[in-house]
């Protein structure tokens, strides 16, 4: 006997990072950018890279290094621009040994640095139930301190230029307000003067602050989206199939308008099981969370269907033409019946939000192991499991459990995720057994790591203000024989043009789209 499959082999993935002294320049100053090169484990690792160019806004080229190697993991170049140069969006591209490519982008123009940044704030999401909402405009100089000065604000809402809609125009009001001592100037809207039900476009807030003393005037704007959803009910981590005798787990999230948690309410969870309905009502924790259990041993369905509702009876609204009615949204969920020949199961189950990694996480699974299907005299039986994070198996090992046969054996087993930076941001766990007529039981689940680096690094000033021309110190801390790289920038640049800091987020990103999944293998 004999069989032939193809699999699917992906190489290595690297990870390249580009970053420039500062996201804009002015035409005559010399851009200095470096490349980052990590490997999976997030360590530097040394490549070549072919050709590194420098395109101008017309996408002609106008420098080129060839053949530059990094240095622990590390290439730093620089071109001075012209004092002639074209403004606009240039483009650095690297190319690697290997043809992969990456890009990076920087602005050269003429700019003066503004001396102080202008916020507005307004509430995320505005209802159609709300009467009133708090608009707040704050200066801040790049040293902290707070701008005085008078603002004036112009308030809109802005209509939807549809022929069938009535919401034909925009309606604004103005606001003339000042400073506090904080910096912020602060102006109760009235709500019921812009007929929010009417209405299916957004906020819009642009403002002129005027500091006191210099007549220097600033811009900022802000916007805010009102929706007639009041509540939204959706289901979280629940499983496609539910397998009999084992619990059918999950969680209800109640969030409102801002996709803000809803917590200490209640919510109605209806379950459809072939002819027979089943209801119950839970409370949502601090989280907007409500999570249930269902015994799955009386289920007899090829598919069920649950729905979870805010209101346990729908309210019906009279409908006005051209006029929102709020709306409350239900959710949802069709889960069938899992198939085994055998009617053995493993189920893992789900975690509690994400792993921490300074510690081992624990991860359970339960079974149902039918005894008929085993050999006769057979007293244990293994599972095993494999730990996969980054595309490449990263932990197994073996289960063994005692058994009895000709009898339902049910337990529960638990294995431990270790070294769990090294499985940031996701542990993708599998469980499984072979029973002796070759039938495999398994399950997989996803597990959420919080993320984290090996190498803790910190920056500390000597102070946190000094006047201008004095000397201060920066003390950096991190793990014995680390090469460090450093940036300096003038806050004034990120006021006038914000950048993608480098984070955590940002660095684990591209993994995240490295799990493991199924996919197509063609035939030719």
């Amino acid at each position: 006997m004999s069989k032939m499959t193809k699999i699917l082999i992906k190489p290595k993935r690297f990870l390249t990072i580009f970053q420039t002294d500062k996201p804009v320049y002015k035409p005559g100053q010399t851009v200095k950018f470096r490349i980052v090169s990590l490997d999976a484990s997030f360590l530097s690792f040394n490549q070549m890279y072919l050709t590194v160019e420098l395109q101008d806004p017309n996408s002609n080229r106008i420098a080129q290094w060839l053949n530059q190697s990094t240095v622990s993991g590390i290439l730093d170049l620089s071109h001075p621009m012209s004092a002639e140069a074209t403004q606009g969006s240039y483009i650095i591209t690297a190319w690697n040994e290997k043809g992969e490519q990456t890009s990076q982008n920087f602005d050269v123009k003429e700019y003066v640095l503004p001396k102080y940044e202008v916020k507005v704030y307004l509430p995320q999401t505005i209802t159609i139930l709300d009467k009133r909402a708090t608009l707040r405009v704050c200066g801040k100089y790049t040293y902290g301190k707070p701008v005085m000065g008078s603002v004036t604000a112009t308030v809109c809402r802005i209509a939807v230029q549809y022929h069938w809609l009535y919401d034909s125009s925009n309606i604004c009001e103005v606001y003339v307000i000042k400073t506090d001592k904080t910096g912020c100037a602060t102006q109760m809207l009235d709500l019921t003067r812009f007929r929010l039900r009417e209405s299916f476009g957004d906020f819009e807030v642009e403002t002129e602050m005027e500091e006191y003393g210099t007549g220097v005037i600033l811009k900022g704007s802000g916007k805010a989206s009102f929706t007639n959803v009041i509540i939204t009910v959706s289901f979280e981590d629940v499983p496609q199939a539910y397998k009999p005798g084992i619990a059918y787990e999950g969680k209800i999230k109640v969030t409102g308008p801002d996709s803000t948690p809803v917590p200490n309410e209640p919510v109605y969870l209806f379950l459809q099981n072939g002819g027979q309905s089943e209801n119950w009502t839970l409370t949502t924790d601090s989280k907007g969370i409500a999570s249930f259990s269902l015994d799955t041993s009386l289920w007899t369905s090829d598919s069920v269907s649950l729905s979870a509702r805010y209101q346990k009876v729908m309210e019906d609204y009279l409908y006005e033409q051209g006029v929102r009615s709020p709306l409350y949204t239900s959710a949802y969920h069709f889960a069938w019946k899992f198939y085994s020949k055998s009617k053995s199961f493993v189920k893992i189950m789900q975690g509690e939000g994400k792993f921490s990694c300074e510690k081992d996480g624990i991860v359970l699974a339960r079974y149902i192991i039918h005894g008929v299907e085993l050999k006769r005299g057979q007293t244990t039986l293994d599972f095993f499991y494999l730990v996969i994070s980054r595309g490449s198996i990263q932990q197994h090992g073996r289960l063994p459990v005692i058994i009895k046969e000709r009898k339902v054996n049910q337990g529960e087993l638990m294995l431990s995720l270790r070294r769990m930076p090294e499985l940031t941001p996701f542990a993708q766990v599998v469980v499984y057994t072979v029973l002796p007529d070759g039938e495999a039981v398994a399950d997989s689940q996803d597990f959420p790591i919080q993320l984290c680096l090996k190498n803790k690094v910190s920056l500390k000033f000597s102070s946190l203000q000094e006047l201008p021309g004095e000397k201060t110190s920066l003390s950096l801390q991190a793990h014995p024989g680390s090469l460090c790289s450093l940036r300096a920038i003038d806050q004034s640049v990120l006021l006038l043009q914000p950048e993608q800091e480098l984070s955590l987020d940002s660095v684990r990103s591209p993994w995240a789209a490295s799990q493991m999944a199924p996919y197509v293998v063609h035939y030719f």
